[in-house]
């Protein structure tokens, strides 16, 4: 391509006159006037590749001549409204998106005004290209505060359960991959009912019956999270929605987390950042009660610690500590007063008897249970009242129970 084919950064002479085999020359028409001229010369196509005969003989032209294409188009680019639709080629040639026919769907672009601080990842990840074919395309190493060029694309979604990508718009090309339902998908162009995508700067293929159209929703929807709580002393976290999947960790009682679905009793949730999935029947969404035992003085002896103090009153330290939340148990002073449970009952077994609703039991005999105000508590059972819970589990029962406080209840019997 010649520098004479542009005047003031826009292409001046008649593609078909210049390019191909069917190169002609004609001689320009006089002009009466200067009006006229100027006329004559709006009539001109800006950049528009569209209206070219002969496209591989432009495209070979451009290649020939590539540094100075784009430092012309890269001018005409910074003086231009943003976001202003452009057809050059750029992106055709270096997305490698070439036809033998004169009707090949070209890669169509528009400029772009990047904002501060925004990112060249993210702008190419958005356009289905790569960082190096943006700053290729556009003759830059930078594009901060600039107008750069992009592969203008349309979201689409996939509608079929898979959908195949090929190298081809035929069904007789290699497969190169899979979309899934609901997965959104960058379309350049649609041609012959094959939609051009864009994946990571490679245009690939899939058969655009299966896209959502232009009209249609073009991303997938956002389904509500909900926050659960784990009911089992301890919870496996598996890979997959089986019971044969790998465990990946594992969750503790009353932990919460964040159910994104719920599927043949498994729940989908968010496990160190990655999808994972856990058994739904050890799920509540009920919140674990969190009100503190009441508390009297205890006055630091000498030779105190907590854990003497615990074995002394039978308190478990736990609980020692969420009374003394300021107190630091390596510093105790003779004299110093400690918040510790009622001292009546502290060391002292309680029994009690409540209707209940049993929700979760594990193979440990750890099992939750709810009371007629709402609140979800812990229980142990052991020998035959493991089978009787699984057998009332979902039932409304009435459980004798005793424990001390702010230790867990162990179960005597249920009716």
């Amino acid at each position: 391509m010649t520098n004479d084919l542009f005047v003031n950064g826009e292409l001046a002479r008649n593609r078909k006159e210049t390019h191909g085999k069917s190169k002609q020359t004609k001689s320009a028409p006089e002009f009466t006037s200067r009006m006229e001229k100027r006329e004559y010369e709006q009539r001109i196509s800006y950049f528009d590749i569209r209206n070219v005969l002969d496209i591989k003989g432009f495209l070979k032209d451009i290649r020939a001549n590539w540094n100075t294409y784009v430092s012309q188009v890269n001018q005409m680019i910074q003086n231009s409204p943003v976001k202003k639709l452009v057809v050059t080629g750029i992106f055709t040639i270096v997305l490698s998106l070439f036809s033998s026919t004169a009707n090949a769907a070209f890669i169509q672009e528009y400029t772009y005004q990047v904002k501060s601080g925004e990112k060249i990842e993210a702008i190419a990840a958005a356009h289905g290209v790569t960082v190096q074919e943006i700053l290729e395309a556009n003759g830059l190493t930078s594009i901060n505060g600039k107008k750069i060029l992009l592969p203008k694309v349309h979201y689409r979604t996939v509608n079929a359960t898979t959908l195949n990508v090929r190298t081809n718009p035929t069904t007789k090309s290699s497969i190169i991959g899979v979309y899934k339902k609901g997965e959104v998908v960058k379309v350049s162009f649609v041609e012959n009912g094959w939609a051009g995508i864009l994946i990571k700067g490679r245009v690939c293929f899939v058969s655009a019956s299966y896209l959502t159209t232009p009209g249609e929703t073009t991303k997938p929807a956002i389904t509500q999270s909900k926050t659960m709580y784990v009911t089992a002393t301890t919870l496996r976290v598996r890979d997959t929605a089986t019971a044969n999947g790998a465990v990946i960790g594992t969750l503790k009682l009353n932990d919460h987390v964040s159910v994104k679905s719920s599927s043949k009793g498994w729940a989908q949730i968010q496990f160190n950042g990655k999808a994972a999935f856990v058994s739904e029947t050890y799920l509540t969404m009920n919140k674990p009660a969190t009100t503190k035992p009441s508390s009297s003085m205890y006055v630091i002896k000498p030779g105190d610690t907590f854990m003497k103090i615990s074995k002394a009153l039978q308190i478990p330290v736990p609980t020692i500590q969420e009374l003394n939340p300021t107190v630091d148990p390596v510093k105790l002073k003779i004299g110093q007063k400690i918040n510790i449970p009622a001292n009546s009952e502290a060391a002292t077994t309680n029994q009690i008897k409540v209707s209940a609703q049993l929700q979760a039991i594990d193979t440990n005999g750890t099992f939750r249970f709810s009371t007629a105000n709402g609140n979800t508590y812990t229980a142990q059972a052991s020998g035959r009242l493991i089978r009787e819970l699984v057998e009332h589990f979902g039932q409304k029962v009435s459980l004798t129970l005793e424990g001390k406080r702010g230790q867990q209840m162990t179960l005597l019997s249920l009716q």
